[in-house]
């Protein structure tokens, strides 16, 4: 997974319930579950119902059968060493680490209209330096993310219906402006548990729309605040050709927090308040799969956010950004590519009282990863993460680097 070294966001998880989850592999390793992904076009592609055979080219003719379910286990392992581990504004730390982590992929055909996908990943940064964020916190000896998703559709004769349910457990560097508003980072563990039922109507020509509703109740410890989430997400999308598809969407989410309290303009703490934020969030995205004259999948995202609250507006801000991700495999060789960028606007938050300038801050992430199958089952990769944010405010800027390489088998 290209993204252990990366940060996951503490608010606005958004896991979506349509395409089915999918580790992030690169193409060669999917191999096993090709027919899968295939028979799930098929279906989709008709939008006329189940009834009738599927037929799929160059699947025929041998006289097997195949099987309902097919998994994928993948155990990695692996060391590396980031020169800023807790991204850190001031005094960073490094520290050499060695990684572990584990991936499940479980798959059931929609061969009767039914289909079933359970996806798990955990991965494991064990710092062999401990470090601090400040002295009167203790210290930290690793990041810990574990993701586990279940997720069912059901194609029928117009509709596609779904149900997913998914945990995430993160130790790791949060943003703070997220959990409490101010700049810099914090220190958090927490779990999200998010369920997310699904409609998707296909229409002619290869377009459909889409309906989700996703319902996240977070929970940190103490001292950040826990809160829920909740909102609709809508989405059409044109799947121009089996390898390429449009889409654009827009999700509503609301995020009463369990205690943390409103502010004033100067971001000072208003008692006998509770704060709720409500973000708008517009999207879209373009995925192309260039087959000839190598495998190539490039996905391109852009998106614009909104938030608001239900105080005097010190959370109040605008985020635009957008990502690019590419994916070349030569023959043993494989390698990915990851750029992301984004901007964030402030409405009423300043500098200082002696700088009363609005608050700003750009963010920008480069992943790269290249990998060598020596066997079906067994390969050795090489990853670079550089991490930088900007901002006029020196508590939000900081920059990291994280080296890494390892071995993965898949069973």
């Amino acid at each position: 997974m290209i993204q252990t070294g990366g940060r996951i966001p503490a608010a606005g998880l958004f896991v979506p319930a349509d395409p089915p989850p999918v580790p992030p592999r690169p193409i060669h390793s999917m191999r096993r579950c090709w027919l899968q992904l295939m028979v799930l076009l098929a279906i989709a592609g008709r939008g006329t119902g189940l009834a009738g055979p599927i037929d799929l080219p160059g699947l025929n003719g041998d006289g097997g059968e195949f099987p309902l379910w097919d998994h994928l286990l993948t155990l990695k392992a692996g060391g590396g060493y980031k020169n800023n581990a807790l991204l850190a504004a001031f005094n960073p730390q490094d520290t050499p680490l060695v990684t572990a982590g584990i991936e499940l992929f479980l798959t059931r055909l929609p061969a009767d209209g039914h289909q079933w996908t359970v996806f798990f990943t955990g991965d494991q940064r064990r710092y062999l330096d401990p470090v601090q964020l400040t002295s009167d916190q203790p210290a930290a000896t690793q990041e810990l993310l574990l993701l586990s998703q279940v997720s069912y559709k059901h194609y029928g004769a117009r509709w596609v219906q779904g149900l997913s349910f998914t945990h995430l457990h993160a130790e790791q560097a949060f943003d703070a402006t997220d959990l409490g508003g101010q700049p810099g980072m914090i220190r958090a563990s927490g779990h999200a548990f998010i369920l997310t039922p699904s409609l998707r109507y296909p229409l002619p020509r290869g377009f459909h729309l889409q309906a989700d509703y996703v319902l996240t109740r977070q929970l940190f410890q103490s001292p950040v605040s826990s809160y829920w989430e909740f909102g609709p997400r809508v989405s059409a999308g044109w799947q121009y050709r089996t390898n390429g598809s449009i889409e654009v969407s827009y999700q509503y989410t609301e995020r009463p927090f369990d205690s943390r309290l409103q502010t004033d303009p100067l971001g000072q703490s208003l008692a006998d308040t509770s704060l709720t934020t409500f973000d708008s969030r517009y999207e879209v995205s373009w995925k192309q799969t260039w087959y000839t004259p190598r495998k190539f999948q490039t996905i391109v995202r852009g998106f614009r956010i909104s938030r608001f609250e239900n105080g005097e507006g010190f959370s109040d801000y605008h985020r635009l950004g957008g990502s690019i991700t590419t994916q070349l495999e030569c023959g043993k060789w494989a390698f990915r590519g990851l750029a992301r960028w984004s901007t964030f606007d402030f409405d009423l938050q300043i500098v200082s009282v002696f700088d009363p300038v609005p608050r700003t801050r750009e963010e920008t992430e480069f992943e790269g990863r290249i990998e060598y199958r020596w066997t079906p089952r067994f390969r050795t990769y090489a990853e670079y993460l550089h991490e930088r944010q900007r901002s006029n405010v020196q508590a939000d800027h900081y920059h990291a680097n994280t080296w890494q390489a390892g071995v993965e088998v898949d069973f």
